[in-house]
């Protein structure tokens, strides 16, 4: 071939690429879910059409991770039966490129259709509780991210069932629409029959409480104090940037409560029958529904560049979930004072829990907030010992800056403002602020507006958020006119270990190995402990207690009826071998703090609890 030849098909190659790129990034993609007539089977049978194809090939890839839950979930374990169509309904070729792509070869005409098998446990014969992530593969646009364009997803439910999702309705029955794949799967999709809604608007924009699963809850209870929550954190941040909302609170077994965030809805795990037990177990509840609905602002939009528009084929590292995590902890116990739903003296002990296992916590001497956000991806077996959690760090990080700033610009500017800068400069879909030095930029853009010449925030950053120096808590505290307090030591037997049923492999990757209801193992050592100098091991199975055996309901109160300073014996399975091991009992180390009033605040210092915590809306 002649030069000029050579010239001509390397710029016809050139124009045909970027022609077949610009158009393999972008068209409508649709899905349908058909429902398997054996509910007990848990199997989901999904269609994805996508038309307008240019290029011979075309992948679909099954999301590694979900947005919100930073760990590798692979999804793509519950595939089966996976194939592919043109558009006369003709097989097509196909082959896996890795565990969680399929690469096809397109027929004839430009149409791709894609059928497969999805094992979902949360279908059965009441209902389908559908999280995006973990159920809708993606075309592969411009690698590695998903095709551009609308999405419509078809459902064929059995008869009588109804639906709800955070997704807009379609033109046709059972259809709902999305502007494209991000968006798509961030709006999880409940039908059946064992859920039921309440309903309140707050201007003019509805919001559903879904309640899913039976309990002995009190659904009007909890709509009434979300309606607050969604009153004052709107209020707080001054923009609502939806047109509806959903609450998916789906009822367990057990205590505890837990959530992920989406753009407009959010899924909840809470007790069915512990909810309203205690006020305890209420307040939490209600500090979950604060921080997963907070988040529709705080990592939903604003947020580190590099979440959002998601790459979901491998981990998306960033060293700001501290802010997006943790400080979505602090507005949530905030909002949650200022709204009247906690009391003043709950938020303190909120702000001295939150210290005391920061203070108790081995790691924080080791592990920077910055570092165990970037880490979070992959835990180590010792985590008790070298890790702290950004969730906590975060949320104290939270309450030391908006103080620190009302300090230095003597109240004329906090923390809110700069979420109201970020949120201004950085939500979606303009670019999330920079990964190393966005959040610090911000703090110091607002302190800068009402103290120029204090607005270096540098030290700051590098002592608390980049290294490990401990916090002087009384410096921050004392600018809204309290102090901490240490708590009297307690004095219960301690030998140094956490338990459970899960033990940790010692393969890497591989599952833990769960014991029987029941049993409890050692499922990790404190450094120092009586149990690791005694030698104790992470795996050893609880046999017996100083001569009396051991279960997971009265191991608690054996070691409570144990006397600080003696020597017990310890009975454990160790690689089906049976070991008696002598441990001494000390004294429970564990911290604790309490928060208080100074006695005579100044006026600097009642004005900045007061605008900080809204005291005086309570008065």
């Amino acid at each position: 071939m002649s030069k000029t030849n050579l010239r001509f098909a390397f710029i016809l190659s050139i124009l045909l690429a970027l022609a077949t790129t610009s158009f393999a990034q972008t068209a409508p993609v649709r899905y349908t879910v058909d429902f398997d007539p054996q509910p007990a089977t848990h199997m989901l049978h999904l269609t994805l059409e996508v038309s307008g194809l240019k290029a011979p090939t075309v992948d679909v890839a099954f999301p590694a991770w979900s947005p919100g839950a930073y760990r590798i979930t692979d999804g793509w374990r519950q595939v089966q039966e996976f194939a592919a169509n043109d558009g006369t309904g003709a097989p097509l070729r196909f082959e896996k490129t890795d565990k969680q792509t399929w690469h096809i070869t397109r027929g004839k005409d430009d149409k791709v259709t894609v059928k497969y098998a999805l094992y979902s446990p949360d279908f059965d014969e009441e209902g389908a509780y559908m999280r995006g992530p973990s159920t809708f593969m993606y075309v592969v646009g411009k690698a590695p991210y998903p095709l551009a364009g609308p999405i419509t997803l078809k459902l064929n439910p059995p008869a009588g069932w109804k639906t709800q999702t955070g997704m807009e309705s379609g033109p046709e029955a059972n259809t709902y629409q999305a502007p494209d794949y991000d968006t798509f799967i961030d709006a999880s999709v409940v039908t059946g029959t064992n859920w039921e809604q309440t309903q309140f608007d707050y201007k003019g924009i509805p919001h559903y409480v879904v309640f899913i699963g039976k309990g002995n809850f009190k659904k009007d209870q909890i709509t009434n104090d979300v309606q607050k929550i969604v009153a004052e954190l709107t209020s707080m941040m001054g923009v609502i940037p939806y047109k509806k909302y959903v609450f998916f609170l789906r009822a367990r077994a057990g205590n505890g409560s837990g959530g992920l965030e989406h753009l407009n809805s959010t899924d909840i795990t809470f007790s069915a029958n512990g909810t309203h037990t205690n006020r305890a177990n209420y307040r939490r509840f209600l500090f979950v529904v604060a921080h997963e609905y907070f988040h529709l602002w705080n990592v939903k939009r604003i947020r580190p560049s590099i979440l959002g528009p998601f790459d979901y084929s491998h981990e998306q590292n960033t060293r700001n979930l501290y802010v997006s995590e943790g400080m979505t902890s602090y507005w949530a116990a905030v909002g949650l004072r200022r709204s009247g739903l906690w009391s003043q003296e709950e938020y303190y002990d909120e702000l001295a829990t939150q210290i005391g296992t920061l203070q108790n916590d081995a790691g924080r001497k080791m592990m920077s907030v910055e570092l165990s956000s970037w880490d979070t991806w992959g835990q180590g077996g010792n985590a008790l010992n070298n890790r702290i959690d950004y969730y906590n760090k975060g949320e104290l990080l939270g309450n030391l800056l908006d103080l620190e700033i009302r300090h230095r610009t003597q109240n004329k500017r906090n923390l809110l403002d700069v979420f109201h800068y970020l949120y201004q400069n950085n939500a979606l879909p303009k670019p999330g602020f920079d990964e190393k030095r966005g959040f610090r930029n911000a703090v110091e853009t607002i302190t800068r507006e009402a103290a120029p010449s204090d607005a270096d925030f540098g030290d700051f950053f590098a002592k608390y958020v980049s290294g490990t120096e401990e916090i002087p808590w009384n410096d921050y505290l004392k600018y809204a006119g309290l102090m901490l307090e240490q708590k009297p030591a307690k004095s219960d037997p301690w030998i140094g270990i956490n338990t459970g049923r899960n033990i940790p492999s010692n393969f890497p990757g591989a599952p833990p190995t769960v014991l029987p209801e029941g049993q409890i193992a050692v499922t990790a050592i404190h450094f120092g402990s009586p149990a690791e100098k005694a030698g104790l091991e992470v795996g050893d199975t609880l046999v017996a207690l100083n001569g009396q055996q051991v279960n997971a309901t009265n191991y608690a109160d054996l070691l409570k009826a144990q006397t600080a300073g003696s020597e017990i014996p310890i009975t454990v399975f160790r690689r089906g071998e049976l070991k008696t091991i002598s441990v001494k009992v000390e004294t429970d180390p564990t911290v604790a703090f309490t928060v208080k009033v100074i006695p005579g605040p100044d006026a600097m210092q009642k004005e900045i609890l007061s605008t900080w915590l809204g005291e005086d809306a309570k008065k």
